[in-house]
């Protein structure tokens, strides 16, 4: 959403740990340093700064009216020319939407920001009724909104999809499992869904507007996790405090600690508290565990890491030093995870279902020619050109 690097917008993963300590935090829309393509829009980007406004900034003639529906981390929702009510986590539904009248509208019909992740494990049949609950309240405020609202930008995110992938994705693929049928139908209403909103769409912008779906990653089956911060204490690059709690257990003798998504930071002298590697030989330690990292492999003899990339490879802007030092891609079903509680580095948990990096989807008009292979940091730079007019 604001079609930067992470290295210009901050964000590497939704928890990361406050400056000079090993506590957590979860990011949140305050965390941004890039305006969104909304706020570009809209010309209301306060004192935030990327490349991408700089490229658009004098193009915007005037400023554009957006409607934000379900946008993970966009909570505490900030003012904007527009409407916005946030996607995960989001706390307070009440703060979580601007201005008051959408929250007033919002909660009238009941809806739901997430549904409750605890029911697929306890009552998988209320799982998917609520599953089923929340896209028909987003399907009712959708539509209310694209047709009741002015708007020049709508984007509106579907969360339930990422929620039945990951503890059902095996009933997607087993025909024979109990809720094959239910996950089928839940994407059946889907389908539908979207082909209503593309249908109003285009008799509202007379066929002319840019009508986009995306995804930001893709799914497959999660066989087995991976936990990374039990594998770096059992070589040696990890030594825990076991009296303390998280990332606070980190002690000292360790080189280096992981964080989800598979993110691993050198523990630097003066960046942590206990830090102990010289930056001098930061390069020199990430370099070893890459070495070990491309070495590991599960019980069956099966390498788990496909690909380890250094900060540099990924990474680019005035915060780029800020992210990981290196960033592991798994092979297709094992799910790298970075608990500090783990006693086994493999073993299963309650996801059947993982992300993955390589099939996320972008569908774009047949008009907007792509002579590469789309990038995740282009799509916004899409959109900002269909209303400029000037790429």
């Amino acid at each position: 959403m604001t079609g930067v690097n992470p290295g210009e917008h901050g964000i590497y993963g939704f928890m990361d740990l406050q400056p000079h300590s090993y506590k957590m935090f979860f990011q949140n829309s305050g965390d941004v340093r890039a305006p969104s393509l909304w706020d570009i829009l809209g010309q209301k980007t306060g004192n935030k700064n990327s490349s991408l406004l700089d490229k658009y900034r004098h193009k915007i003639k005037s400023p554009l009216r957006s409607i934000v529906l379900n946008v993970p981390q966009t909570y505490p929702a900030m003012e904007i020319n527009g409407i916005l009510t946030a996607g995960f986590v989001c706390p307070d539904f009440q703060k979580g939407t601007y201005p008051p009248s959408a929250y007033e509208y919002l909660n009238s019909i009941g809806y739901l920001t997430d549904i409750k992740l605890k029911n697929a494990l306890s009552s998988p049949a209320d799982f998917f009724k609520e599953a089923f609950l929340a896209l028909e309240k987003r399907a009712e405020a959708y539509e209310h909104f694209l047709n009741d609202a002015p708007w020049d930008l709508f984007i509106g995110v579907i969360t339930e999809t990422d929620r039945i992938h990951h503890f059902f994705f095996n009933a997607a693929v087993a025909e024979d499992h109990p809720y094959h049928g239910i996950f089928v139908d839940f994407y059946r209403q889907l389908d539908k869904l979207i082909g209503r909103l593309f249908k109003r769409f285009m008799e509202i912008t007379d066929g002319e507007g840019l009508f986009m779906t995306m995804s930001d990653h893709g799914f497959a089956e999660a066989r087995q996790e991976v936990n990374i911060n039990t594998w770096l204490q059992e070589v040696g690059f990890l030594k825990k405090d076991g009296r303390l709690d998280y990332f606070e257990q980190i002690g000292y003798g360790t080189r280096a600690f992981a964080m989800d998504p598979a993110r691993i930071y050198v523990n630097t002298e003066h960046k942590y508290p206990r830090g102990e590697v010289k930056e001098v030989d930061r390069k020199r330690v990430a370099a070893e565990l890459k070495n070990k990292l491309t070495g590991l492999v599960d019980g069956q003899g099966q390498p788990v890491i496909k690909a380890v990339y250094e900060n540099e490879e990924l990474y680019s802007g005035s915060d780029a030093a800020l992210g990981p030092d290196l960033v592991c891609i798994a092979h297709a079903g094992f799910d790298l995870k970075s608990s500090m509680e783990k006693e086994n580095v493999f073993g299963k948990g309650n996801f059947t279902g993982m992300h993955t990096q390589h099939d996320a989807h972008c569908i774009l008009p047949n008009a907007i020619e792509i002579n590469r292979q789309l990038h995740i940091e282009q799509l916004a730079d899409i959109i900002l050109t269909h209303f400029t007019g000037q790429p």
